[in-house]
C-alpha cells in the first residue's frame, strides 16, 4: 500500500518549508503510492482509518502526497501492562473485536455458523515492535465460532510450519500465485488441481477440466 512512501518528522518537514502540515506530529509523503491513489480518487478508506485509529491518531491530506498524522484528544499513549488476557479486556480490543464480528455480519467466517464468535488475529507482527492486540488492520482477523477458532491455530501452527521449508523467494510466488488462482477460480477446485499434481496424467487432466469449468467470468 505505502509503496516508496516516507516518514518524515515534523522538524523535518518544517525544514522543507512546505505550506501545510505544520502542525502535525509526523507526515507521511505517498506520492506514486496505492495509498495516494486510494486517498485521493474515491478509494474505500475505512480500514485505513480504522488502523490510524487504533494507534490514537487521525490524519488530514495537505498536498494530494502528503497526509499529517495528530493525536486524538485523550488518548491514553502510556504503555499498557499485564498479561494478554488482561489487554483483552481494554476497551479499545473490545471496540476492535466487535468491528470483526459485525463486518462477518455476525456469522463465522469459516463454518457460517451463527455462534457466539471470537475475533481471530491471522497474523501477529514482530513481537519488538510491540504492537497491542487492537493496532492491527481488519484484514489481519477473522470472525469465528468457538470450534473454528481452536482447530484453526492448529491449522495456522502447520503452515508456519510449511513456510519454514519454503525460502522467502519461494513463499512470495506461492502467495501471488495462489491469490491470482483464487481469484479466478473457485478455492475448491484450486486445491483439487493442486492436490493431482503427480504422476497421474489422467488425474491431472481431469482436475484442469474442472478447473476451467468454474472460472470466474471475464470481461
Amino acid at each position: 500500500m505505502l509503496g516508496d512512501a516516507e516518514f518524515y518528522t515534523i522538524e523535518q518537514w518544517k525544514a522543507r518549508d512546505e505550506d501545510y502540515l505544520n502542525y502535525s506530529l509526523l507526515v507521511l509523503v505517498i506520492d506514486g503510492s496505492t495509498l495516494h491513489t486510494m486517498l485521493n480518487f474515491g478509494g474505500d478508506t475505512s480500514e485505513f482509518d480504522d488502523l490510524i485509529d487504533s494507534f490514537g491518531f487521525s490524519y488530514a491530506l495537505g498536498h494530494s502526497w502528503s497526509m499529517g498524522f495528530y493525536p486524538l484528544d485523550g488518548y491514553n499513549f502510556s504503555a499498557t501492562v499485564g498479561t494478554y488476557g488482561q489487554k483483552l479486556r481494554d476497551p479499545r480490543w473490545r471496540r476492535k473485536a466487535q468491528m470483526v464480528k459485525d463486518r462477518s455480519d455476525h456469522a463465522c467466517q469459516d463454518c457460517g455458523a451463527k455462534a457466539p464468535l471470537e475475533a481471530h488475529h491471522c497474523y501477529y507482527a514482530d513481537l519488538r515492535e510491540g504492537f497491542e492486540p487492537w493496532e492491527y488492520p481488519l484484514s489481519a482477523f477473522r470472525a469465528l465460532c468457538r470450534s473454528c477458532h481452536q482447530a484453526r491455530d492448529r491449522t495456522e501452527i502447520r503452515v508456519r510450519a510449511f513456510a519454514a521449508s519454503r525460502t522467502q523467494v519461494e513463499l512470495e510466488d506461492l502467495i501471488q500465485s495462489l491469490g491470482h488462482a483464487f481469484y479466478w477460480y473457485p478455492p475448491a477446485a484450486v486445491s483439487k488441481f493442486l492436490d493431482a499434481l503427480g504422476p497421474d496424467e489422467k488425474h491431472i487432466r481431469a482436475a484442469v477440466a474442472e478447473l476451467r469449468s468454474g472460472r470466474a467470468e471475464t470481461d
